[in-house]
């Protein structure tokens, strides 16, 4: 909504009137106010046509007849075929206007098509005439760069599934897997090491990336495995690369290529036992946060949605969740200063480690060296006191 808002503050519009008439319509973009997306408003056009269309009543069906508004691509021919965008035409004082059902984009060009002898249930006399609407893109801001790869740590289990690429800002979205690269201490390059996927796995903001490592590679036992090799093996250290050619939206390439070096130890098949974390509670009456201390790295994305804070009434408590200490350490900061009681702290039991171990549940078996299970909820808890 930043873009939006600083695009409609610098508006660079152009109106283009393909039949001239007596009072030349023109093409204006209208926010309720800052921050708001633009509406847009056809001005210029005869006083005696908008009120003869409001009497009309046009219907919803009938109003892509009168006008209507698409994106401008390809020949005029090719741009008059498109279908109408979505939104809500009407009259307003003076003007037709045009509420879209989704924002505008900066930087893309639009044309307005009108026919206002086309409005059923009226008698006007106008010729047609369409207008070029263009919403300027803002300055770009800075570069974007690469703000951490997650885990964050220096060593990682062999069994390791999934690395995120986190981002300043988003990139482009096309040939991800060419812009990656792995590399062994022995200078071997492994081959395919992620699961190459259309369905990009990009966060909402489309700045953090989740790179899944190959499962039929990583889960023991299987074919892929067998045949080709596990990607991350004991002993050895890794580099992992991201190239410096990646661009921004636009065009821009990242400040700096990006390198993240670790060893691999043996396989982690324990499940998460929230019972051996360590808590930290605060006083009362502060706004000291609680600390908690895993017992070995968690997943970054997952924790800061799978935890959560709870009052003695069962009502969720607001507050900042951070992660921090290498996915070992997370803070609570409440909204309020803390009230003497007691609290949980809740854990979603699908909250999972680095490895795809689950709350009270390993990712696998090993027969070998079977791990005791504990009965766990969909929801575990940790009560704490504050005094």
């Amino acid at each position: 909504m930043t873009a939006l808002r600083a695009s409609v503050a610098a508006l660079s519009l152009l109106a283009l009137t393909l039949h001239a008439t007596a009072a030349e319509p023109r093409a204006e973009l209208r926010a309720a106010k800052p921050g708001d997306p633009p509406t847009v408003e056809i001005g210029g056009v005869d006083k005696a046509h908008l009120a003869a269309i409001v009497g009309a009543k046009l219907t919803a069906e009938e109003w892509p007849r009168v006008a209507r508004m698409v994106v401008d691509e390809g020949t005029p021919t090719e741009a008059a075929k498109k279908p109408p965008m979505a939104g809500g035409w009407s009259v307003s004082g003076d003007a037709l206007r045009f509420e879209p059902l989704f924002p505008l984009v900066p930087g893309t060009k639009y044309r307005v098509f009108c026919d206002l002898a086309a409005a059923p249930r009226t008698k006007i006399k106008a010729e047609p005439f369409a207008l070029a609407v263009f919403i300027s893109k803002p300055p770009p801001g800075p570069r974007v760069s690469i703000a951490a790869v997650y885990p964050s740590a220096n060593r990682l289990p062999e069994n390791t599934l999934r690395l995120y690429v986190q981002f300043s800002g988003p990139v482009e979205r096309g040939d991800v897997y060419k812009r990656v690269k792995l590399t062994r201490d022995d200078g071997k390059v492994i081959a395919t090491p992620f699961l190459e996927i259309d369905e990009q796995l990009w966060s909402a903001d489309g700045t953090r990336l989740t790179l899944l490592f190959d499962p039929g590679r990583v889960k023991r036992g299987l074919v892929p495995r067998e045949e080709e090799g596990p990607i991350l093996e004991e002993g050895h250290r890794y580099t992992f690369e991201v190239d410096a050619k990646w661009r921004d939206l636009d065009g821009r390439p990242i400040t700096s290529n990006h390198k993240k070096t670790f060893d691999v130890f043996a396989p982690d098949d324990q499940p998460v036992w929230p019972d051996d974390w360590s808590l930290m509670t605060p006083r009362a009456n502060s706004d000291a946060p609680l600390i908690v201390k895993l017992a070995k790295p968690l997943d970054r994305a997952l924790l800061n949605r799978m935890l959560w804070v709870t009052d003695a009434a069962g009502k969720r408590v607001e507050g900042t969740l951070t992660v921090g200490g290498g996915e070992r350490v997370v803070t609570f900061a409440p909204k309020n200063p803390w009230a003497k009681g007691d609290y949980r702290l809740m854990i979603n039991a699908t909250l999972e480690d680095v490895c795809g171990n689950r709350v009270g549940e390993p990712f696998e078996v090993d027969v070998l060296r079977p791990i005791p299970l504990k009965p766990v909820i969909k929801i575990a808890e940790r009560p704490f006191t504050v005094k």
